[in-house]
């Protein structure tokens, strides 16, 4: 019962991920940057519906506690998806952060479920993230289903042995 229990606890935790969101941050050494967002099209679309004003206002980049925003704002729709790799309708954000920057905080406001973050920085070192209000309740969520069942577990086991014991 109990491995009953984590397996269908699993299948809650890892759900469906809709929006399939991916991002992509590169910086040049100029200090321009190009941040690709997609997601699958008829999701987008619908969900675009609900607000006013461009896209880029859904995506919010600050950088040492200034807000950047983006020079020029492309829409890329989908190309055909391969096998397992869906068709993701982007858009392409361009603009430019100062030299000197040190720290960068992002924000995408459409978006529930976890979705990777892609930095390539201008050294050429790439940095993936995933970002997500519940990224971390999950793998905590998942933790905590480990706990209950090896607390149902252990209690099973020693009473099997106890009774191996006696025979």
């Amino acid at each position: 019962m109990a491995a009953a229990f984590v397996a269908c606890a699993h299948v809650v935790l890892t759900a469906h991920d809709v929006e399939r969101t991916r991002v992509s941050l590169t910086f040049s050494r100029d200090g321009s940057f190009v941040l690709d967002v997609s997601n699958d099209p008829d999701w987008l679309k619908l969900r675009l519906e609900r607000f006013t004003g461009p896209f880029s206002d859904r995506v919010v980049l600050w950088v040492d506690g200034r807000e950047i925003r983006p020079a020029s704002v492309e829409y890329i729709p989908p190309a055909a998806g391969t096998g397992d790799q869906p068709a993701l309708a982007t858009y392409r954000m361009r603009g430019t952060m100062p030299l000197d920057a040190r720290t960068l905080r992002w924000y995408y406001g459409l978006v529930i479920d976890p979705y990777p973050l892609t930095i390539r920085r201008a050294d050429g070192k790439i940095v993936v993230d995933e970002i997500g209000q519940f990224a971390a309740a999950r793998a905590a969520g998942a933790a905590a289903i480990a706990l209950i069942a090896a607390a149902l577990l252990i209690p099973l086991a020693l009473r099997l042995r106890a009774l191996s014991l006696r025979r």
